[in-house]
């Protein structure tokens, strides 16, 4: 009888003092059950409109939009209509229509939103999620935006962050300032600065681009180093390493392998080159083949051209074409009808002109020839 009496006026001492709060909690020494906004409890907590929490454990369910708790922290299973706001909740949390919080760590679900300075653990949100620091996997069915993203990184329509760690995957469009890893979007792609395997459902641009390159369009940037493969055109400043278009690639500087349906186009381009069309530029360093031609105003190395080769300044090495139209030749071509202003080597065709040849032998059938 008197352990009952005792135990009795714990529960009702307890009662009145978390009345006080606005709450009725049915606890000793903080363990229990609270009913109603009970700022501090180790068990079950359920409430209407969270405020000025200052630390719960347990499971939390909270029913309409709380107001703030600045210094608050939620820990264990927490379950909300309209969310939570505190500063730290960790655990699993769940919510119909969204949650705010400076720290979010564990399982994260929002019907509608989430906000949150640092996201460590699993996030979801139906419609859009938003973070400054995300750290682990963050998924939102329509957006999902954060100012840093290491892991893995989706956006059902679009994601965008301004730095991109990990596995980052949209099924309309990306956007970031800087992205490591592996990318992918059904649509498109777009970054300052990209490091890694990207994938392109239409099309891929950025600033300084460098790893492998995928896209279904096409794929321009201002730097790009690595492998950058497109069904229609690549573009940009400068090019280094393997590029393959259905039509073309262009860029002021080329270097690498290039292989391209009509053409390859560019101020200096050095490596190797194909193209059905043609490849053209200021300078040609390495081996060019063009079915319907190759032509620059310096040309150095292998120049195999179908129709027409044309080196309006130098050339230097072995070249074809059916038309061959160059100034100063130092090397062989092979072609139908072949001209040079000034010959230093052979040219093998039905017709050779060789302009520093004496009169008559200028113009020779078959072989025309001048020493180095």
């Amino acid at each position: 009888m008197k352990r009952t009496f005792f135990v009795a006026c714990c529960l009702l001492a307890a009662v009145n003092t978390a009345a006080d709060a606005g709450s009725v909690d049915l606890a000793i020494n903080g363990y229990g059950v609270g009913l109603g906004n009970s700022k501090n409890i180790n068990g079950l907590r359920i409430n209407f409109i969270d405020r000025d929490v200052e630390k719960i454990n347990g499971v939390n369910i909270t029913l309409w939009k709380p107001k703030p708790s600045p210094n608050g922290e939620i820990n264990g299973i927490s379950l909300g209509i309209i969310g939570f706001d505190a500063y730290k909740i960790t655990g699993l949390n769940v919510a119909i229509i969204g949650m705010y919080a400076e720290m979010l760590r564990g399982i994260t679900l929002a019907g509608i939103g989430v906000e949150s300075q640092n996201v460590r653990g699993f996030l979801f949100a139906g419609i859009a999620a938003g973070a400054t620091t995300v750290k682990g996997i963050s998924l939102a069915g329509i957006g999902i935006g954060a100012q840093e993203v290491t892991g893995l990184f989706v956006g059902g329509i679009g994601a965008g962050a301004s730095d991109i760690r990990g596995i980052s995957l949209a099924g309309i469009g990306f956007g970031a300032e800087r992205m490591k890893g592996f990318s992918f979007s059904l649509i498109g792609m777009a970054a300052t600065q990209m490091t890694g395997l990207a994938i392109a459902g239409l099309g891929l641009a950025g600033d300084d681009i460098r790893g492998i390159f995928l896209a279904g369009l096409g794929i321009a940037a201002s730097d790009i180093s690595g492998a950058a493969i497109t069904l229609f055109g690549v573009g940009g400043n400068t090019i280094n390493g393997l590029a393959v278009a259905g039509l073309g690639v262009g860029a002021s500087d080329i270097s690498g392998i290039t292989i391209t349906g009509l053409g390859v186009g560019g101020r200096r381009i050095r490596g190797l080159s194909l193209a059905i069309g043609g490849v053209g530029g200021r300078d040609l360093y390495g081996g060019f083949t063009g079915v319907l031609g190759v032509g620059g105003e310096t040309v150095r190395g292998v120049a195999l051209a179908g129709l027409y080769l044309k080196a309006t300044d130098y050339f230097e090495g072995f070249g074809t074409g059916a038309y061959s139209n160059i100034g100063e030749q130092r090397g062989v071509t092979i072609g139908l009808l072949n001209t040079a202003q000034e010959l230093h080597g052979f040219q093998i065709g039905i017709l050779n002109y060789a302009g520093n040849n004496r009169t008559p032998f200028k113009l020779l059938p078959i072989v025309n020839y001048h020493g180095w």
